[in-house]
């Protein structure tokens, strides 16, 4: 199969031949036109809307990220490499009766807490190498205090195995993410908080989004924020959150399998919960507030090609509101709904803005990489930025 630096319409004929499929019959598997196929295949057109990549792929038997080519390496760090990450997940170790490898006595919750909160720093701050280098060890360290105490140990360890999800995802090892997912759900199973538990179900929910799932990441989604449903003259801001941000992922997921009417319902639904925070909040690492209901109104509608209500939508985000690589995603939104509306050069600044914040983020996505793509085609020339962007990729044909 061709390699990660090559096309989408490289990947996808090498996809397509190895399984026998005629193009003819890939589109009528996928249930897209023929033409789409040909004109990917051929790199005529070098893009494709989420949903189209979602039906080919499992028309294909492959995750999404497979036709997207997800960059799996991180920028070197020592001691950073996204197998390590897997291979802390599926570990042999972690079989029933076995016990962390680990010589001494545990390190305290408290110090613990701070070595999450600093991967956390990390995951938001674009540094993917960073935290891998990090995680195999934080995830033991975390276990081991798990096994001597398991109610102390609880929310470390979920928070652990949730940024190893995280990073498996943006390197395209969605299987194992959603192991490392499933680890969180219950190590947090052992606290005594709810609200971190839900939001645990929201990241397992993310990721079968990114697997194509995308039925079940929104009924996993709703099925979750139903559990903790919040009456909001009672409710507590962290229950809030972590309800807003479910229903916030099923809203994404309505959105990306072109549901306009049911994204949008969810979203009131959110919008109505905002409001009652009035302010951005950031609980258990999950956003949720007036600033996220309109950061995701603007990804779903400009998933959906309505790249007037995605701008519109974006003004009512506050950066102050988002960590930095949430704000680098919304200003990829951004920009590709300012191309559809053909103002190139805007759509080229909101781009280079949002590699400025984390070159190593960027490169990690699929999104930047397709985005780029466009931007070249429209220019007969590329300035110095768009080339720096090109070259980010490889190159583009």
């Amino acid at each position: 199969m061709a390699d990660g630096n090559s096309t989408v319409g490289k990947r996808l004929r090498s996809l397509r031949l190895d399984r026998g499929y005629s193009q003819q019959e890939l589109a009528n598997r996928a249930g897209v036109s023929l033409d789409l196929v040909s004109l990917l295949e051929r790199d005529v057109r070098e893009s494709m809307s989420w949903a189209s990549m979602v039906k080919l792929a499992r028309a294909l038997d492959v995750d999404p990220g497979v036709i997207a080519g997800k960059k799996p390496a991180l920028d070197p760090v020592p001691g950073a490499a996204v197998l390590s990450v897997r291979d802390a997940v599926i570990n042999p170790g972690l079989l029933p009766t076995l016990h962390p490898d680990h010589e001494g006595e545990p390190a305290d919750a408290a110090s613990l807490w701070r070595l999450v909160e600093r991967a956390y720093g990390a995951y938001f701050g674009g540094e993917f190498g960073v935290l891998a280098a990090d995680l195999p060890n934080l995830i033991n360290e975390c276990r081991l205090l798990h096994a001597n105490d398991p109610a102390a140990g609880a929310a470390a360890l979920a928070h652990a195995w949730q940024l190893a999800s995280c990073v498996l995802v943006h390197t395209g090892r969605d299987d194992a993410a959603a192991i490392a997912a499933e680890r969180a759900i219950l190590a947090a199973k052992d606290g005594n908080d709810p609200w971190r538990l839900a939001t645990l179900y929201g990241t397992y929910s993310w990721v079968m989004l990114h697997q194509g799932r995308l039925e079940e990441a929104e009924q996993l989604a709703t099925s979750a924020a139903d559990e903790i449903e919040p009456v909001m003259s009672k409710a507590v801001p962290e229950q809030i959150t972590a309800w807003g941000g479910l229903i916030l992922n099923a809203a994404v997921s309505a959105g990306a399998r072109t549901d306009r009417e049911r994204a949008e319902e969810y979203l009131r639904v959110a919008a109505a919960g905002a409001a009652r925070v009035a302010k951005d909040r950031h609980d258990y690492w999950v956003s949720f507030g007036p600033s996220h209901v309109a950061v995701q109104t603007t990804h779903i509608m400009t998933a959906l090609h309505e790249p007037e209500a995605a701008l519109e939508a974006s003004k009512r985000v506050r950066r102050d509101d988002l960590f930095k690589v949430q704000f680098g995603r919304h200003l990829l939104n951004e920009a590709r709904s300012l191309l559809e509306r053909r103002r190139t050069d805007d759509a080229l600044a909101a781009t280079v803005r949002a590699r400025e914040l984390s070159p190593e983020w960027f490169r990690h996505q699929g999104f930047a990489r397709s985005l780029t793509v466009d931007l070249a085609e429209r220019k007969t020339r590329l300035s110095a930025p768009l080339r720096t962007l090109v070259q980010e990729f490889g190159g583009v044909s």
